[in-house]
Order: structure tokens, then C-alpha cells, then sequence
């Protein structure tokens, strides 16, 4: 059992991450994706990229950003967007935010403020990144970036195994590029279609993003079966 959980950890973890945007969005009773869309682009208008800056840095910040709906907010600022050198710029503000969020949260490791969350259940989380840090080093970092909320434990965990800054800047910096890159293109070329994947409060959503995860699972439980066959 613990194998399988270890195994399916980042599925699974997406899974929760989903349930509760879900849970938030009906808590706090937002409005339905395409009507959140419109205020946002009202927020874009009136504030201009700062919106998107903030947005991207809460939700790269440990604990905030499992509660803050910031994917969904650079996603829309993408889709928004009215050129690709102008989605370029989103991805550039969007990938600055978070970027800084990941060195806040090393130094939240680094200096031990991240006890005082810890008592919000991200002990476990934690030793758990610095375990795959320890086994992984800085590979450990890029597979953890494509999910915000999931970088921000490999982040901690850097910081409290004093992971020398030099080291751990570079392999921030390349895998925030890389995935926030190949993340912003597709959302350019899917557009309002990717909303889906980031919002949640409906049934169609749901099912999308349920559907994800549950392929994830079927694809890494067929190549594990492959695997043990073969030895």
C-alpha cells in the first residue's frame, strides 16, 4: 500500500489540490469560471500586470497558494492576452512572481519559519519533499515545478537541508523558465478551453479534471506493471 501511494503521490496530490479549489470555490461562493473571467479582466484593466504579479507570488507562497485560486488568474491573463509577444510578457510577470514566491519559501526552510505552518497538516508533506530531495537532488526541484503548490514543499525542504543558494537559485530559475513556458504556450493555443483545467464550482470542470488525474494513474500503474513483468 505504501508503495502505491508513493507511487501515484503526484496524481494523487493533484487530486487534492482539485478537490479543494473545489471546496473554495463553493465556500466563498464564486461565480461560475466565465463569470470570474470577466471580473479579472476587469481587475486587468484597472490595476494592469500587478494583478497577475500578486496573483502569481501568493500562489507560489507555501500553504497560501493551495487556498488562492492564482493558476486560474494567470491562465486568464494568458488567454486575455492580445498578441504573443504580449502573452510572452504575462508569462514573464507570472514566471517573476512565482519565481520569488520559491525563494521566499526557501528561506522559510532555511531560517525555520516554516514551523508556524506546519501546524496546518504540512509537517508530513514536508519531510516527505525532503526525502525525494535527498534521493533526487536538484532534479527533485524541476519535477516538482510543473505544480505551484507542489514546488513549494521541494522549495521548504531545500531551505531546511541548507541547500547551498547557488544550487538551488539555478535549478529554480531553469524549471520555473521551462515550465511556465511550456504551460503558457499551451494555454495560448488551447485558450478559454483551459479555464477548465484551473477553475472549479461545476460539474463539467470537475469531470475534466477527475479525468486527468484518473489517466495519470492508469498511465503510471500500466508502466509499473510493464516494469515488475519485465524483472
Amino acid at each position: 500500500m505504501k508503495y502505491y501511494l508513493k507511487l501515484l503521490s503526484l496524481p494523487l496530490s493533484l487530486l487534492a489540490l482539485f478537490l479543494s479549489l473545489n471546496i473554495i470555490w463553493r465556500v466563498f461562493d464564486l461565480p461560475p469560471a466565465e463569470v470570474f473571467a470577466q471580473q479579472v479582466e476587469v481587475w486587468f484593466r484597472s490595476y494592469g500586470l500587478i494583478v497577475l504579479f500578486i496573483s502569481a507570488f501568493i500562489e507560489g507562497v507555501l500553504l497560501f497558494g493551495g487556498y488562492f485560486p492564482g493558476v486560474f488568474v494567470i491562465f486568464i491573463s494568458i488567454v486575455l492576452s492580445q498578441s504573443i509577444p504580449d502573452a510572452i510578457l504575462r508569462v514573464a510577470v507570472a514566471s517573476v512572481g512565482l519565481f520569488l514566491a520559491h525563494v521566499f519559501n526557501y528561506a522559510l526552510g532555511k531560517y525555520g519559519w516554516h514551523r508556524l505552518l506546519s501546524r496546518f497538516g504540512l509537517k508530513h508533506s514536508i519531510a516527505q519533499a525532503q526525502e525525494n530531495l535527498v534521493a533526487h537532488g536538484a532534479l527533485a526541484i524541476f519535477s516538482s515545478y510543473w505544480l505551484p503548490s507542489i514546488g513549494t514543499l521541494t522549495d521548504t525542504a531545500a531551505g531546511i537541508l541548507q541547500m547551498p543558494f547557488k544550487k538551488f537559485f539555478v535549478a529554480s530559475l531553469l524549471s520555473v523558465i521551462f515550465w511556465d513556458s511550456l504551460v503558457g504556450t499551451i494555454v495560448y493555443i488551447i485558450g478559454p478551453k483551459s479555464l477548465a483545467i484551473a477553475s472549479s464550482g461545476g460539474i463539467t470542470e470537475l469531470i475534466i479534471q477527475f479525468s486527468i488525474v484518473a489517466i495519470w494513474i492508469a498511465v503510471l500503474l500500466l508502466l509499473d506493471w510493464k516494469k515488475r513483468r519485465i524483472i
